[in-house]
């Protein structure tokens, strides 16, 4: 790099930096206060002026708002240029007076001088630092190093959360804090690096290294380790993506990379999205050793696509059948005979089993096998030529669904003017427009998907929009009412707010509600956006489709309401989370929870408890059945006492059984009363066996014995004058 550029790249650094604005405001109050023929706007506009020679632009308004104070940090460049324009309107004829002159602005620009500090300092000073520590500390990662400046940050007094320092060391600010830059020096004396001097010196030696590994740390596709791992089962006929993933692990270790076992293993399944640039590169690396040392045993295309279907998932049911028809046409065979045949058929074609293994698949009690053991089954049954059937490869749909769906059309191949341009429609409201959208697209292959399923399908086909397109999109609505562009800004963010309102399906209520809720929010977003602001449409619209899919949660949620506001609306969806939190940490039961949150919401605990119980149950229709197939709740809580009639013969029972047991506890004695009383007619206050046997002096064993023997004398007491009834009853028949 040449001198100019490498200070215009200082100035361009510096430019961004920020220091406090403390010594400047009190410059410009002293020398307005020493010379009343000069007023602050006077001094803004010479500042304005001055800055533009030096290639700065700065509005005016912004130079008066930072030397009335409204903003706390100025550039260091506003700064200085203020000294040299204050020292050229002060200069006099006399050297003298001249000297006492600058004198006096120097005395002002000494107010606070220890805060000339930059507050903060751009991020290509910071960013190395960080850099060069995790080079030198590979096995931590960008969160550890964000976790670590976050605890010393706090004991400085500055609270940054963990999303803003990674967002920090991602490079996606300009300005970073001073204090991380400090915080990142001291970390690095562990490492012998004392000062900034000896960690630019060791960033020049290292930087190619540094370089480097910092790539390795970006993220990437992990679709082709899958890719890779596959070829490499085909060539070793291995179908256990365990067995490949152990192996993996150990040659990782040796190369100084420490990874989960189920880490690997989704990453060989092909169910990681990403991956480590430096992990990927490791893991491809291996495979392709391992896979060059067998040169011999590279199959051919043909082969390849055999060895593919041999190593898949397929359904078990059709073996069995085929397995039960084989044992029917030969009457010598056994499903033991016929395991032990099929496991030596697929030790012939390279693989191993066992007919331990392939015994309980013959029998019908597996689901699913691999599908070299129904080539095993083909050939014994004479169809060595006949391929694995597609239809019995398990997920073979759904990959061809997804492979239909990643493949252009040709519709969406051919030039746009091709295809007619629907006219300009008057804009819609919320459902027809979805179904617009819906009707546009093809229709799914499978029509036993539900709506939301196809609605998601049709809106796969909308393109989402870059920026520029977005905010002339939204000129072309907001100045000339063109409805066609508040369609095609619309249908981009479709998909958009099926994203968002799936972080809300943990309450209950049905995604496609939600949805539409969302898609009534974007059509508000949409009226309200202002592309003056020059913002992506996506970062306005969120806040309106959150807003109605919570409205829409907080009015669906109960019949009863519970108020509304921003409280209601705070409580209502992070109570659970940090109930979950607080449980965890005191546990379940633990009583002082309820007034912890009542602090952290700022409520009472009633507020808590009400909230509580709101968000932990559900309204429940009462024509609902418990069991399925049953009485309604309706059914179940009738209350049978409202018919007069059942009322009245439930008072004369009552009144008889009531005299019944009068008359019986005249020939009881005492304990047996008393049993009677605290236990037989107790109700909710029942007392228990011990405790009545130590008010009466005997045993728990005993004090059963009595009850025993108390409902004895009572039963017989009632069969007596039913006894009796009946036989009243038939004396007077007959009479």
């Amino acid at each position: 790099m040449d001198r100019s550029n490498q200070a215009q790249a200082v100035t361009a650094i510096s430019a961004t930096e920020r220091i406090p604005g403390a010594t400047f405001r009190a410059a410009v109050a002293r020398f307005v206060e020493r010379n009343p023929g000069t007023s602050r706007e006077a001094l803004a506009r010479a500042l304005r002026q001055r800055l533009a020679t030096r290639g700065i632009d700065y509005h005016l308004r912004t130079l008066k708002r930072q030397i009335s104070g409204a903003v706390a940090t100025i550039p260091p460049e506003v700064h200085s240029t203020l000294r040299d324009i204050i020292s050229e309107l002060v200069g006099g004829d006399a050297a003298h007076d001249n000297h006492e002159r600058l004198a006096s602005i120097d005395d002002g620009f000494d107010i606070g001088a220890a805060d000339v500090l930059p507050i903060y300092i751009a991020r290509e000073r910071a960013l190395p630092l960080a850099k060069l520590w995790l080079y030198l500390h590979p096995d931590q990662s960008k969160r550890a190093l964000a976790l670590r400046l976050r605890s010393e940050l706090e004991r400085m007094g500055i609270r940054l959360n963990i999303d803003s320092l990674q967002s920090i060391l991602a490079g996606k600010q300009q300005l970073v804090r001073r204090e991380i830059k400090d915080v990142l020096l001291g970390m690095l004396q562990a490492d012998g690096i004392e000062n900034a001097e000896q960690a630019e010196a060791r960033w020049n030696e290292l930087s190619n290294e540094i370089h480097a590994s910092h790539e390795g740390r970006f993220f990437e596709n992990a679709r082709k380790i899958h890719d890779v791992a596959c070829a490499w089962k085909v060539v070793h006929k291995e179908p256990s993506s365990r067995k490949l993933a152990l192996r993996l692990k150990e040659r990782l270790r040796e190369r100084g990379i420490e990874m989960g076992l189920p880490h690997i293993q989704k990453l060989v399944d092909g169910r990681a999205r990403r991956v480590r640039h430096g992990v990927a590169t490791a893991i491809e690396e291996i495979l392709q050793l391992d896979m060059e040392a067998q040169p011999a045993a590279v199959p051919t295309p043909a082969a390849l696509i055999a060895s593919e279907l041999d190593l898949a998932w397929v359904r078990a049911e059709p073996i069995a059948a085929m397995a039960q028809k084989y044992v029917a046409a030969n009457p010598g065979t056994t499903m033991r005979k016929l395991s032990i045949q099929m496991s030596h058929v697929v030790e012939r074609l390279g693989y191993a089993t066992s007919p331990n293994t392939i015994q309980p698949i013959l029998g019908g009690h597996k689901k699913k096998t691999r599908g070299f053991v129904y080539r095993a089954m083909l050939e014994i049954d004479g169809q060595s030529m006949t391929p694995v059937p597609i239809e019995h490869v398990i997920g073979h749909a759904a990959r061809r669904d997804r492979e239909r769906k990643a493949q252009p059309s040709a519709s969406d191949e051919a030039p746009a003017s091709s295809d007619p341009q629907p006219q300009p429609e008057p804009m819609p409201a919320p459902k027809p427009m979805v179904r617009h959208v819906a009707e546009d697209a093809p229709a799914p292959q499978s029509a036993t998907r539900s709506t939301l399923a196809a609605y998601r399908f049709a809106i796969s086909r909308c393109q989402s929009l870059d920026k520029a397109t977005e905010l002339e999109l939204a000129w072309r609505y907001r100045r000339d009412g063109d409805i066609a562009a508040a369609h095609a800004l619309v249908e981009s963010h479709l998909q958009f707010v099926v994203k968002v309102a799936s972080q809300f399906r943990g309450y209950g209520m049905q995604l496609a509600d939600l949805v539409e809720e969302g898609n009534l929010g974007l059509l508000e977003a949409v009226r309200r956006f202002e592309p003056s602001r020059n913002l992506r449409f996506k970062t306005y619209a969120i806040y309106w489709i959150r807003a109605f899919v919570v409205e829409h949660l907080l009015r669906e949620w109960s019949i009863v309401g519970g108020g509304s506001g921003a409280l209601v609306s705070r409580t209502f969806f992070r109570l659970r989370r940090e109930r979950a939190r607080l449980e965890s940490l005191l546990g379940e039961h633990d009583s002082t929870i309820d007034a912890a949150l009542a602090k952290r919401f700022h409520t009472s605990e009633d507020a808590i408890r009400t909230m509580t119980q709101r968000v932990g149950s559900r309204d429940t229709s009462l024509d609902a059945s418990p069991g399925g197939d049953g009485p309604s709740l309706l059914d179940l809580l009738s209350d049978p006492m409202s018919d007069p009639e059942v009322q009245t013969a439930t008072a004369q029972r009552n009144a008889f059984v009531r005299s019944v047991v009068d008359d019986a506890l005249e020939s009881f004695d005492s304990r047996e009363r008393l049993i009677v009383q605290t236990r037989l007619f107790a109700g909710d206050d029942e007392v228990s066996l011990a405790d009545l046997g130590r008010r009466l002096g005997v045993s728990r064993e005993r004090v059963r014995q009595l009850e025993e023997r108390t409902k004895s004398k009572l039963k017989s007491a009632f069969e007596a004058v039913a006894n009796q009834s009946q036989y009243c009853g038939v004396e007077a028949l007959c009479a």
